[in-house]
């Protein structure tokens, strides 16, 4: 069979796993939350956006999808309305790309923000950067002790250290838990945390002005240049891997999408 020069499957050239520098996997589990259920959709929207966008990042004279070899292996087949087996899952592809490749980074897709505490389970990092409008410490949602308002709570049980930045919804039992505000503390902290560090990034982090298309949308928020600084502490440290979650839209092209691409791209820019 002849080659086919103008086709293409994924977002960017598809190295396979073994020789990849990251390794790209969505998770379209949306099942715990209240709001409508558009987190699904999030791998589609963002692949979508890492298609047509720019991929030079100007910042650090980088081109990530160019200077890295990525493998896109696709989605978790998720479980509808079960956290367990879907978390089963997680772990378990998790588990067989590191026997295949020990040295790969990780950027998941999700999907709610419940996807984090599996992932975090299963690459056991030392300290979790947790980038969030809100906490998610709470015992339990709904009666659900694992939900995307749990997750941080349950990683917390597990005696790793969760670094928190621009948290600004909480009850007020969480009040003792609530992230640094200031900006020169939250970078203080950063730098004295204790690597590997796994990034989580929920896109209501962002301003709604930026990030419109989320489950649970928090006013004052940050902006991009911000939590872009702040990423680029985060990679003075050895990081393992790294999550984009809430993007909540159907809609191909919506801005938040848009945002998420940007995010990972600026922080791939870091590896090169």
């Amino acid at each position: 069979m002849n080659d086919m020069l103008y086709t293409r499957s994924s977002f960017t050239a598809r190295y396979p796993l073994d020789e990849a520098d990251v390794c790209f996997l969505g998770i379209p589990f949306d099942s715990t939350a209240l709001a409508e259920g558009n987190q699904r959709f999030g791998p589609v929207t963002v692949r979508q956006a890492l298609k047509t966008k720019v991929s030079y990042v100007p910042d650090k004279k980088k081109n990530p999808l160019k200077d890295l070899k990525i493998s896109d292996i696709g989605d978790i087949e998720w479980v509808p309305g079960c956290f367990d087996k879907t978390s089963e899952r997680i772990k378990d592809t998790v588990c067989d790309i590191l026997d295949e490749n020990s040295d790969i980074f990780f950027v998941f897709i999700g999907g709610e923000h419940s996807i984090t505490l599996p992932i975090v389970q299963e690459l056991e990092p030392s300290t979790v950067v947790q980038m969030d409008a809100h906490l998610d410490m709470a015992k339990d949602y709904q009666g659900n002790k694992f939900s995307h308002n749990t997750w941080a709570s349950n990683v917390s049980e597990d005696d790793t250290e969760v670094i928190r930045v621009g948290c600004r919804s909480y009850t007020e039992d969480q009040e003792t838990g609530k992230s640094y505000m200031d900006e020169d503390g939250v970078k203080k902290d950063i730098r004295e945390a204790k690597g590997p560090i796994y990034l989580t990034v929920d896109m209501d982090v962002f301003d709604p002005s930026f990030a419109p298309d989320v489950g649970f949308p928090e006013e004052d928020g940050m902006s991009p240049r911000e939590v872009f600084s702040l990423i680029d502490v985060v990679f003075e440290k050895e990081v393992v891997g790294m999550d984009l979650c809430e993007v909540a839209s159907k809609r191909l092209n919506n801005r938040t999408a848009h945002l998420a691409a940007k995010t990972i791209l600026h922080s791939l820019s870091n590896l090169c």
